[in-house]
């Protein structure tokens, strides 16, 4: 009926649904979805463009970044920026820069320099010109256990780095062996005690990079069990000189001195009658003679103050330094004389006070050395070297509880959780 509504019952919609409904043919099995069609894929364009540039030898900043097809006055600006961080001079050989470049336009838009495994200075071009900042690489605490034993023909060395230590990265392991030298050395000769049998562990830890290398390591607690004892050293420090290695009672186990002034192998040994090369006579020979490559650096053996630095006779370049408790160590044939170490210079355990050569009575390059002891020569070798200090007693306390706890660490073998100790710092962002 024209101009009027047509009202429909609830009983009628019900059915017409119903009727809908039954006229609907349901699969009776959903489709194999690897039979669906596939769509092409979409490859979109990238943004930009990065290029990795390595500064060859005899190369500057300069040349990389002409290879980067950046010069004018944006190079001009983009250096200026950078001295703020680096001196370009400075730079060596295998330095890394990263350019980053618009693709559509080609135009610069950050670049990278990895001046060092830690640190990267940033060049982003902004409205005003270039803008710097320095990235730190971050870096967390990762504490690893190794354990071995000794067996017939090998050396300790060779147990640490051959070994199947999966917690042990390949490249730390020779630094600990010589980490474990330098804090057995007055307590173990390894060259000639260490035997078939003798074990070793360790806990140590180490500054991990994002790529797995390792920045720093710091053994925690070590043990050596030469021919049934045990030897034991656990790192504390009590203020801000790095600390030391103590036994689990807190006696130091490093001397006041080192063994020796250098690292290489011994050619002549401190004896009461030598024959000497040049002189073609037999003599007493006061010290012990190192061969080693002209030019290595010497290092004092103790804390002490320089007493003679100069010429003298057959001695050649001669540094004498006098040392607490009566101690006197010379070194002889040096090249030169380390820079500012003259009579009355104090001078700290470790630094180099001159370097190898073979001045003087020498046939050639090597270190002459000697230890005296209240105006007599005795053998460095042999000799019972003065101990380091021992803990103050107002931290005797703390270092026997933290004895305790690394103790129990060594025994059980595990690994500590790794705790985050830094993260990326972009200076930029902090102003």
């Amino acid at each position: 009926m024209n101009g009027s509504v047509q009202r429909v019952g609830l009983p009628a919609l019900v059915l017409a649904a119903s009727a809908g409904v039954a006229g609907i043919v349901w699969p009776e099995k959903a489709p194999d979805p690897a039979l669906a069609p596939e769509m092409p894929a979409v490859v979109a364009a990238a943004p930009e463009r990065t290029e990795t540039h390595v500064l060859a030898r005899g190369e500057t900043l300069s040349d990389v970044f002409a290879r980067a097809a950046i010069g004018g006055p944006d190079l001009a600006d983009l250096m200026l920026g950078m001295r703020a961080y680096i001196n370009p001079r400075r730079l060596v050989e295998g330095v890394e820069v990263t350019v980053r470049s618009w693709a559509r336009t080609g135009q610069t838009r950050f670049i990278e320099l990895r001046v060092n495994p830690d640190t990267t200075v940033r060049m982003a071009r902004e409205a005003t010109g270039w803008n710097g900042s320095l990235l730190l690489t971050p870096i967390e605490l990762d504490t690893v256990f190794a354990a071995g034993r000794i067996e017939r023909g090998r050396t300790l060395f060779e147990t640490v780095v051959y070994d199947p230590l999966d917690d042990v990265p390949i490249k730390d392991r020779v630094p600990l062996v010589y980490r474990l030298a330098d804090i057995f050395e007055f307590k173990l000769d390894f060259t000639r005690e260490i035997q078939a049998g003798d074990s070793y562990r360790l806990v140590y830890e180490r500054e991990v990079r994002p790529d797995g290398t390792a920045r720093t390591q710091r053994i925690l607690i070590a043990e050596i069990v030469n021919q049934g004892r045990p030897y034991a050293a656990v790192h504390f420090a009590s203020g801000p000189d790095g600390g030391g290695y103590y036994d689990l009672e807190g006696r130091p186990v490093t001397s006041g001195f080192s063994r020796y002034p250098v690292d290489f192998r011994i050619t002549s040994s401190f004896s009461s009658r030598r024959y000497h090369p040049i002189l073609g006579i037999y003599r007493a020979h006061n010290g012990t003679d190192f061969g080693a490559p002209a030019g290595s650096p010497v290092q004092a053996t103790a804390d002490g103050t320089v007493t003679f630095a100069g010429w003298s006779g057959g001695y050649g370049n001669l540094v004498k330094i006098a040392h607490a408790n009566g101690y006197e160590t010379r070194y002889a044939h040096l090249s030169r004389i380390g820079r500012g170490v003259r009579a009355g210079t104090k001078v700290q355990h470790k630094q180099v006070i001159g370097y190898v050569g073979a001045t003087g009575l020498a046939t050639g390059a090597h270190l002459h050395y000697e230890l005296h002891k209240g105006g007599r020569a005795i053998n460095a070798r042999t000799a019972r070297l003065p101990d380091a200090p021992p803990i103050a007693a107002d931290y005797l306390a703390d270092f026997l509880k933290l004895a305790e706890t690394r103790a129990g660490l060594l025994a059980s073998g595990a690994r500590v959780p790794p705790p985050p100790v830094a993260t990326p710092v972009d200076q930029a962002e902090q102003h």
